[in-house]
């Protein structure tokens, strides 16, 4: 079976050498062309206005955000990095070594930035988004 195009459309930009982090980035773009998990963000986001989100996920030309892969073994759990519109900042060392919770991490921050839910007047929608995210990928995982 030949495939006419090998191009994968890049929601998240990871330029490190960590495999780990490099394969868990390639799995949530994956999850994100996805037209099965676009149609249900879609249904599932009904609270908040996400029509613009939707439709740049349906998109050919989506706008890339860059993860940011650190470790930081000596940070509280508390500590987290404030999220940025241009990027997602990871400390692997929260993370556990399990590829479904960075996976679950990185599609629920993508969602948030695309959604602008960026300040902390807006903890309520960004909770409900973070556990509809969670649950749309676990069946993915």
């Amino acid at each position: 079976m030949l495939l006419t195009s090998n191009r994968i459309d890049m929601y998240l930009h990871y330029f490190g050498k960590q495999s780990f982090t490099n394969r868990a980035v390639n799995k949530a773009n994956r999850i994100l062309i996805s037209s099965f998990y676009q149609n249900e963000i879609e249904k599932h986001l009904d609270f908040i206005d996400a029509a613009y989100f939707i439709q740049e996920l349906k998109s050919n030309e989506p706008k890339p955000i860059q993860v940011i892969s650190t470790w930081a073994p000596f940070r509280t759990k508390k500590e987290t990095f404030p999220m940025q519109a241009d990027a997602i900042s990871i400390n692997r060392s929260q993370i556990r070594n399990s590829r479904s919770l960075l996976i679950i991490k990185l599609l629920q921050d993508y969602t948030c930035i695309r959604l602008n839910l960026l300040n902390s007047s807006q903890n309520e929608e960004r909770e409900r988004v973070h556990k509809i995210i969670e649950k749309l990928a676990k069946s993915y995982l």
